[in-house]
C-alpha cells in the first residue's frame, strides 16, 4: 500500500494530489512508495548504499560492512553480487573493473544513489530512536 493519494474523480486513472506532500501527482503512474520500495527493497541495498556513503568498497570491504550491522548473519557472495548487479543496473552505483592481476573491482556511488542518501539519512535518525528494535522485538544489550 502506497501513501495516501486522491483519485482523479472523472478518470480514476490515478493520483491526481498526494494527500500526504500535497504535491501534484497528475504526470506519474506508480505510487512513489512503491517504486521506491521496487527500487532498494530487498535484504541489503539501502545498507549497500549506506556502506558506499564512505567512498569507493571492493566487494569483500562491502560483504564485512553488512556483517556488522545485521546482526551478524553474513551475506552470501552470491546474494551480495545479485545485490550489486541490480544496484549497478538500476544506476545506483557504479562498478569500476582495474585492469590488473589479481582481479580488481571498485564499487561507488552512481548519482541516483547519492540523490537517495537524504532518505536514508532521515531513516537512521528514524532508527537512532530505537523504534525499529522495539518494532522487531529484538532483544536489548
Amino acid at each position: 500500500m502506497g501513501f495516501p493519494m486522491a483519485l482523479d474523480s472523472d478518470t480514476h486513472k490515478g493520483p491526481s494530489v498526494s494527500l500526504l506532500t500535497g504535491l501534484d501527482m497528475t504526470h506519474i503512474s506508480l505510487c512513489p512508495a512503491i517504486a521506491f520500495n521496487k527500487i532498494v527493497g530487498g535484504r541489503y541495498k539501502l545498507h549497500i548504499l549506506c556502506v558506499l556513503h564512505r567512498g569507493p568498497q571492493r566487494f569483500g570491504e562491502i560483504g564485512r560492512s553488512l556483517v556488522k550491522g545485521g546482526l551478524g548473519k553474513p551475506v552470501t557472495p552470491r546474494i551480495l553480487s545479485r545485490e550489486l548487479k541490480d544496484m549497478t543496473e538500476l544506476g545506483l552505483i557504479d562498478r569500476r573493473e582495474y585492469p590488473v592481476v589479481p582481479k580488481k573491482v571498485e564499487y561507488s556511488l552512481a548519482p541516483r544513489g547519492k540523490a537517495l542518501l537524504p532518505i536514508l539519512a532521515e531513516i537512521v535518525r528514524w532508527g537512532a530512536t530505537g523504534v525499529h528494535e522495539e518494532i522487531l522485538e529484538i532483544p536489548k544489550q
